[in-house]
């Protein structure tokens, strides 16, 4: 079991192997998810669908599975050691 303590002013300090588990680092965002008595942190995830439109480009939107390998090649190289 992993614990950590929370401060005076609500904040504590998300363990290493948390961290590592989620892929996270600084200045990524989390999501708290409730579900009755239990809360789910999770890396929180732009959709393509927010994204659509941003770059304006003659090129046609990436696949799901192009933004997949893409994801995992970003944090590969992040956490890779």
């Amino acid at each position: 079991m992993t614990t950590s303590t929370l401060s005076q002013n609500g904040q504590t300090t998300i363990p290493a192997k948390v961290r590592e588990f989620l892929r996270i680092g600084p200045s990524d965002k989390l999501v708290y998810q409730f579900e009755g008595n239990r809360i789910f942190l999770e890396p929180a995830v732009a959709s393509t669908e927010a994204l659509y439109g941003v770059f304006k480009s003659g090129r046609k939107p990436p696949t799901k599975e192009e933004l997949l390998a893409a994801r995992q090649k970003h944090y590969a190289a992040k956490y890779s050691r």
